[in-house]
C-alpha cells in the first residue's frame, strides 16, 4: 500500500513539475524551508539536551511566578476553573432544613391579584405576612423587600407596616448602598447607621449615600442588601460584612444571623459561596399559601425555629443573577446559601496563593527531574498520567466532600504544558539521533572518514551505557557524524521478540579521531559491543539513498552476528 502511494505521489509530482512549474517550485521551497526548520530544531534539541529541558523548566517557572504576582496584586480574581469544578463535582453540602424561603412568586401574584390587585400591594399585606411568620414560630426573618417611599394612597397600611416591624424584633431589613461617588451629596452620616464599625482612619463627619427604609422602626436592624458579583457579572462570593476604606457595615445575612443569636464572629468578611447544587434546593413556600393559611402541616412544622428568607422571584419583580452553577438564580436562593454558609461555617475555603504557587513549581520541576534522570518514556508517561489524575482527583474530591476547594487546575495545566514541551524536545532529539529522513538537512557531516559500526544487544549493554557511549562519540566526532539505530525491526513477525533486542551506533570517524574512539571502546562497559570498521564507497550522508543502501546490509550483518552468538551462548 505504501509503495502504491509512493508511486502515485511520484506521478503527481512529475505532472506538477511539467505543467505547473511555478506552483511546483513554490511548494518545493516551502517544504524545503519546513524541513530545514525542523532539522534545525532537532539539531539544537540534541545539542543542548539537558539544557533545553532545563530551559523549559525555567520558562514555565517564570510564567508561574508571573501568575503568582498577578494573583497577589489582584486577589479575588475569579478563575475560569472555579465554576467548572463546582458544576462537575460529585456532591455538595445539603441545604439546611432550618432555612426556609418564602417566595413572592408568580403563583402568589395570581392568587392575591383578585383581592389586592397588581403589585405593589399596600404595605399591610406584607405586614400581615411578617406577622404570620412570627406566629408560626420563625426564629428570625430576612425581609428582602425595601420600602423607600410612603404609600400616599394608603397611609394606614404604612402605619400597620411600621407597627408590625416594631413588634417583630427578630427581623432584618435591607438598605441599598449607592455609588460612593455620591457620598459627598448625602446628608446621612455613616455614624448614624446602627451596627457600623469604624476603622482608625475614619472621619467623624463622613457621609454615606444609601437608600434607607422609610419606616424608622426598621433602622436599628438594617443590613446592606447589595451583593458583589465578580467582574464578569457572576455571583461567587457574598460580603458578609460590607467593608469599605474607613468603615464596615453589616450585611442582611449578618444581621439575620445576629438576630438569630448565631455566633459568626469567625466567619470572614467576604465568603466564597458553597452552592447546594448537588443536594437539592432550599425549602420554598409561596407567600400566598402563608397569607391565605393554605400551608400543609409539615410546612407549618418547618417554620418552627426557622430562618425565613422573604424574597421575590416573580418575573419583573425579583432580580436574577448568574452564579457559579446556574445561569439564572433568584436572590432568595443566593441569600439562603450565604445564610447557610455563615450559620454552619460551610463557605468554600480556597487554596492560598502561595501554596498554589509552590505546587505549580513542584509539578514543573518533578517533570524536569524525571526527564533529566533519563527515566524511560513508559515510566514518565505513567508517572505523568498518575500525577495528573491525582491532582484532578484532589480538586474534585475536595470540592465534593469538604468545604475546601483545592483548585489544582493550574498545576495540571503547567504539568501538561511542561510534559508536552519535554516530549517535543525529546522527540526532536530522537529524530536527530536516528537520522530520520528530513532531519539532517541543517547540519550535514563535513568530513569523509571510516564507518565505525557499533552493534549491541540491549540486555547485554544497558540503556545508560549506550547513552554514555553515544554522548562520548558525539563529543569526539561531532553530532552530525553519529546515528543511533534502535528501531530497526518492527511489525508482527514471529522473530520480532528476538531481533528487537539489537541496537547499533553508526559513527563517521576521521583519521585524527580514530585513536580517541579506540580509547573510548576500550572501557570494560563496552566489552560486549560488536565493533566493525568499513571503508565506505559513498560519502557519509544519512539523507542519501545510496549511502543508506550501502549501510543497511552491514547493520544486518552485525545484527545476525550478535544474535547468533547470543543464541549459542544461551544454548
Amino acid at each position: 500500500m505504501s509503495k502504491m502511494l509512493e508511486t502515485v505521489m511520484d506521478v503527481v509530482r512529475d505532472i506538477a513539475k511539467t505543467y505547473l512549474p511555478g506552483l511546483y517550485n513554490l511548494i518545493k521551497r516551502g517544504l524545503d524551508l519546513k524541513s530545514f526548520s525542523m532539522s534545525m530544531v532537532a539539531h539544537y534539541s540534541r545539542r543542548f539536551g539537558a539544557k533545553a529541558i532545563l530551559t523549559v523548566g525555567v520558562l514555565a517557572t517564570a510564567y508561574a511566578s508571573y501568575l503568582f504576582m498577578v494573583n497577589a496584586l489582584t486577589p479575588g480574581t475569579p478563575k475560569a476553573s472555579h465554576d467548572v469544578i463546582l458544576k462537575t463535582r460529585f456532591s455538595s453540602p445539603k441545604p439546611a432544613d432550618k432555612i426556609l424561603i418564602v417566595d413572592i412568586d408568580e403563583r402568589t401574584l395570581a392568587a392575591l391579584s383578585e383581592k389586592h390587585g397588581r403589585w405593589p400591594w399596600s404595605r399591610d399585606v406584607l405586614a400581615d405576612g411578617l406577622q404570620k411568620f412570627n406566629d408560626l414560630g420563625a426564629r428570625v426573618v430576612l425581609f428582602n423587600v425595601l420600602f423607600s417611599d410612603p404609600d400616599k394612597n394608603n397611609p394606614d397600611a404604612d402605619a400597620a407596616m411600621d407597627v408590625t416591624a416594631q413588634m417583630n424584633r427578630a427581623t432584618a431589613f435591607p438598605l441599598i448602598r449607592l455609588n460612593p461617588k455620591n457620598d459627598t451629596q448625602s446628608q446621612l452620616k455613616v455614624a448614624q447607621i446602627p451596627g457600623v464599625q469604624f476603622k482608625p482612619e475614619h472621619s467623624a463627619d463622613s457621609t454615606i449615600a444609601v437608600i434607607l427604609p422609610m419606616f424608622g422602626a426598621m433602622h436599628d436592624r438594617l443590613g446592606v442588601a447589595n451583593q458583589k458579583p465578580d467582574a464578569d457579572g457572576i455571583v461567587r462570593k457574598y460580603p458578609l460584612r460590607w467593608e469599605e476604606a474607613t468603615f464596615v457595615l453589616p450585611s442582611m445575612v449578618q444581621r439575620t444571623a445576629e438576630l438569630g443569636t448565631a455566633d459568626i464572629a469567625r466567619v470572614p468578611n467576604l465568603i466564597s459561596l458553597n452552592w447546594r447544587n448537588k443536594q437539592g434546593r432550599y425549602n420554598r413556600i409561596s407567600f400566598s399559601d402563608v397569607l391565605l393559611d393554605q400551608i400543609k402541616p409539615d410546612q407549618i412544622q418547618g417554620f418552627k425555629d426557622a430562618f425565613v428568607v422573604l424574597s421575590l422571584s416573580a418575573p419583573g419583580l425579583g432580580q436574577t443573577k448568574p452564579t457559579s452553577v446556574a445561569s439564572v438564580e433568584d436572590d432568595g436562593e443566593i441569600l439562603a446559601t450565604a445564610l447557610d454558609d455563615a450559620l454552619n461555617d460551610t463557605h468554600l475555603r480556597t487554596l492560598p496563593n502561595t501554596a498554589a504557587y509552590l505546587i505549580n513549581l513542584l509539578t514543573i520541576w518533578v517533570l524536569v527531574w524525571m526527564s533529566l534522570k533519563q527515566k524511560t518514556g513508559g515510566f514518565m508517561n505513567k508517572a505523568f498520567v498518575i500525577g495528573q489524575s491525582g491532582l484532578g482527583s484532589i480538586t474534585l474530591l475536595s470540592a465534593s466532600y469538604t468545604h475546601y476547594l483545592i483548585d489544582l487546575s493550574d498545576s495540571m495545566s503547567f504539568g501538561l504544558s511542561v510534559f508536552a514541551a519535554i516530549k517535543l524536545v525529546q522527540s526532536m532529539d530522537d529524530r536527530w539521533s536516528r537520522a530520520r529522513p528530513g532531519f539532517r538537512k541543517a547540519r550535514p557531516s563535513q568530513i569523509k572518514g571510516q564507518l565505525l559500526l557499533l552493534g549491541f544487544l540491549d540486555h547485554r549493554v544497558n540503556a545508560s551505557q549506550v547513552k554514555t557511549l553515544q554522548n562520548a562519540a558525539e563529543r569526539i566526532v561531532g553530532l552530525p557524524n553519529v546515528v543511533r539505530v534502535d528501531d530497526l525491526f518492527g511489525g508482527e513477525s514471529f522473530i520480532k521478540s528476538q531481533c528487537a533486542h539489537f541496537k547499533a551506533l553508526l559513527v563517521n570517524v576521521a583519521d585524527n579521531q580514530a585513536e580517541a574512539m579506540q580509547s573510548l571502546l576500550a572501557y570494560e562497559d563496552y566489552a560486549k559491543v560488536d565493533v566493525a570498521t568499513y571503508d565506505m564507497t559513498h560519502m557519509w550522508d544519512p539523507e542519501n539513498k545510496d549511502f543508506t543502501a550501502e549501510v543497511a546490509p552491514l547493520i544486518l550483518t552485525s545484527a545476525a552476528r550478535l544474535l547468533h552468538v547470543d543464541w549459542a551462548t544461551k544454548a
